[in-house]
């Protein structure tokens, strides 16, 4: 079972939130080990030097046919089809399983950034050897396209997001079209998450109708990399890639690979028959036991980028006292929700204590310890005295002016996590007096107007985080001055002002050096979690199925994309 809503998408930065528990797309060194291995920061993904591998055919699997080849579209934005395009696609930053970008020398061959009278510009001088696959060289054309399209400045292109893009103010050629110069409005500092993908190829983005529709057939010319697709089953939706014959930088392993299109609910059995060489688990357990049986395999381990929260209503009466908040908070075990949500799974989970980072990414500090504000049966009790909230011993309910501490628990019927969520909540907060009711929605048709109506005092579901969790903090987290009044933005769901990151935003938009924005970063962080917008629970583990001889390819943590020359099997 799998539902997902994305807030921002998948070449924005940002977050997106997913509905379901029941696995789903993800995109770490070590293997799974019969007791369960620690989740390790980065990645796993049998980490082997080209030489000492060998090439094959490389089987994976996407539950989503191809409508359009276009992933910087509306209608293309997926995160599956995303994955299967990546050997075909420009990639002008690779990333770690921590999520740092790295310059790929394949595309450029430098990049300077610098503030020119309060502009950042960031000149670009690109690999003279990237070519598209009709041997045309990629340049500044398709640069400034590519802006035009994404910019959001003309309402007939449909991007999937023109964040970053909307920032630019100009893109223009040097002293050639391998010479690049980006300006942007002010100072950006995540702007290689715009550079990252690279730009489209100019005539397919010159005009609406080339963007918007003249992807639904696939054109070799649109595309670069060290494949290119051979064939394209339309009834299948089967794609097959080869070595590309173009490709500049080193030679692909891989000497073909497969992409089989199926139904979710027979992807672990395709992998356990040896259909398929890769197997996205989730947080299936069964899942991951059929994996972890199928032979000739081995289940991949890192901690990922998804994870597990309770946000909190604070517009709902009893919930706008910070102190019921904050009791909350220490009123909840974590490590009990985390331990029975992913029971049958490896790994050893602790809870999330950073609402922006990642326990793995860089930057994380772990805001419990730093606030205080962590399981405390004790001090959970002790806040709910101080709000005024005192014991009736004869119901076991703590009550205030005659009535009663009781909040609703939002559940997802039938999405397992959600709904063990509520009832561990419900039995570990009666323990100090709160009475937790839970109610149980549809997550197809009720769970988006309950978020959006703000009709719940707590829900919990999935945020995914990206390599860039200082971007966007005013999604979730924010809102606007409108008349003098707070209006919180359409995804800050807990509907909470918090003035400390209002005052903080403008700060970590535009902060150019890394450690003082990391440092802005966190003095937010710490700001949200005492004032308990939204209380993560633990990071899911990212569980990659593969064939135990595949290399350079697993759980990939942050990167999400592997490098696709460098996969083989080993010798």
């Amino acid at each position: 079972m799998k539902a997902s809503r994305i807030l921002l998408p998948l070449f924005a930065v940002g977050l997106a939130v997913t509905m379901a528990a029941c696995g789903g797309p993800s995109t770490g060194t070590g293997g799974s080990t019969a007791s369960g291995p620690a989740l390790s920061a980065g990645w796993d993904i049998n980490e082997t030097p080209r030489d000492q591998l060998a090439g094959g055919e490389f089987v994976g699997v996407s539950g989503t046919k191809i409508s359009t080849w276009n992933i910087f579209s509306v209608a293309g934005n997926n995160q599956e089809i995303a994955f299967l395009e990546a050997p075909i696609s420009a990639a002008y930053y690779d990333y770690n399983g921590k999520g740092d970008a790295i310059v790929n020398p394949d595309y450029l061959s430098s990049v300077k950034d610098e503030v020119v009278d309060g502009h950042l510009v960031v000149t670009m001088a690109l690999n003279p050897k990237a070519i598209w696959n009709d041997g045309e060289i990629i340049g500044a054309d398709d640069w400034i396209a590519t802006w035009k399209a994404m910019n959001g400045s003309n309402p007939k292109f449909t991007p999937a997001a023109s964040d970053g893009w909307d920032q630019i103010t100009d893109i223009k050629a040097g002293a050639s079209q391998q010479d690049v110069m980006v300006t942007f409005k002010a100072t950006y500092p995540d702007w290689t998450s715009i550079i990252a993908g690279g730009p489209l190829r100019a005539e397919g983005v010159a005009t609406p109708e080339a963007f918007n529709k003249g992807w639904n057939d696939y054109k070799d010319a649109y595309f670069t990399g060290p494949f290119k697709v051979s064939n394209w089953d339309k009834t299948s939706g089967n794609v097959t890639m080869v070595p590309n014959d173009k490709w500049w930088g080193a030679k692909p392993l891989l000497t073909k690979i497969t992409w089989k299109i199926m139904n979710s609910d027979a992807i672990a059995a395709a992998f356990a028959n040896q259909e398929i060489d890769y197997y996205d688990i989730g947080a299936d357990p069964d899942g991951y036991a059929q994996a972890k049986a199928a032979p000739n395999s081995v289940v991949r381990v890192a901690a990922g980028p998804n994870f597990r929260h309770i946000t909190i209503n604070s517009k709902s009466p009893i919930l706008s006292d910070v102190k019921v908040r904050q009791a909350l908070v220490m009123g909840i075990d974590r490590s009990v929700i985390a331990k029975s949500d992913l029971a049958g799974l490896p790994g050893t989970p602790t809870p999330l204590n950073n609402n922006l980072f990642v326990a793995d990414q860089t930057g994380f500090v772990d805001q419990a310890k730093a606030t205080g504000i962590d399981f405390n049966l004790d001090k959970a009790k002790a806040t709910l005295d101080e709000a005024g909230w005192k014991m009736n011993d004869s119901t076991g309910i703590r009550e205030k002016d005659g009535k009663p501490l009781n909040i609703t628990f939002v559940t997802l019927a039938g999405v397992a996590a959600s709904e063990n969520e509520g009832l561990q909540t419900q039995k570990l907060l009666k323990a100090i007096g709160v009475n937790v009711k839970i109610k149980a929605v549809d997550p197809v048709t009720q769970f988006e107007p309950t978020l959006i109506n703000h009709d719940f005092d707590l829900v919990a579901f999935t945020w995914v985080g990206t390599p860039y969790p200082l971007a966007n903090i005013g999604q979730i987290y924010g809102g606007s001055m409108v008349d003098g009044k707070f209006k919180p933005s359409d995804s800050n769901f807990a509907q909470l002002e918090i003035p400390k990151v209002l005052e903080l935003k403008p700060l970590i938009d535009t902060e150019m050096d890394a450690a003082k924005r990391l440092d802005l970063g966190n003095q937010a962080a710490q700001a949200i979690w005492e004032s308990v917008h939204t209380l993560p629970l633990y990071q899911r583990p990212m569980l990659i199925g593969v064939r135990s001889k595949i290399a350079n390819i697993g759980a990939l943590g942050m990167a999400r994309i592997p490098k696709w020359e460098n996969i083989g099997f080993t010798k």
